[in-house]
């Protein structure tokens, strides 16, 4: 009976993650994209219709491209940012989809786009998910340190730390609401987007 329990409440938050409004804008010659909670699962051809899945089937000409600006879906959770988490580096429908929004540089250029996470580590503790973040920050310009960053104190508060921060915290990581917070004392992150050429 509990196992049904579990079953119906990991199903209740796909549920509900899932009627997030995913919004793309074009705006003077940048585009910005918004994903809300929108679920990424590989099980959509068998049984469901997860919000990003959807989207790249049914808009992929409008997702299949660059983006300027990135707004980290679901807290910084690994289900709702589309991402190749494969650790022997073999490309997936999930790692493509990653490539056409947020691309890598090549050569001696330098990221463009833009990213940031509204997130703190409280009651889920892998969100967010470090390796995320670190595979993100590769991707955008506006990135930091926030092991060099933060004091020794502001990092000893840090909850779960040693789990769940302590590998992904000494390298470069998107801005984060959660440490910019420690860092500042606001409660937001700016971000100027200039327009486009």
């Amino acid at each position: 009976m509990m196992s049904s329990a579990f079953a119906f409440a990991e199903e209740e938050g796909e549920v509900v993650n899932n009627t997030s409004v995913m919004l793309l804008i074009e705006w003077r010659g940048r585009r910005l994209l918004f994903v809300g909670d929108a679920e990424w699962n590989r099980a959509y051809r068998e049984k469901k219709n997860f919000s990003w899945n959807t989207a790249w089937k049914l808009r992929n000409g409008e997702l299949n491209q660059p983006v300027d600006f990135l707004k980290i879906g679901h807290h910084g959770s690994i289900n709702s940012t589309p991402w190749n988490d494969r650790e022997n580096g073999a490309l997936t429908e999930p790692g493509t989809i990653l490539d056409a929004i947020l691309p890598l540089p090549t050569g001696n250029k330098k990221a463009t786009a833009q990213a940031i996470v509204s997130t703190e580590r409280t009651f889920y503790k892998v969100i967010p998910r470090g390796t995320l973040l670190v595979e993100i920050a590769k991707r955008v310009r506006n990135t930091r340190n926030y092991q060099d960053a933060l004091t020794a104190e502001q990092i000893t508060g840090l909850p779960n730390f040693v789990d769940h921060e302590k590998a992904a915290l000494g390298k470069l990581q998107p801005l984060r609401t959660d440490l910019e917070t420690r860092l500042t004392g606001k409660g937001y992150v700016d971000v100027i987007i200039e327009p486009g050429a």
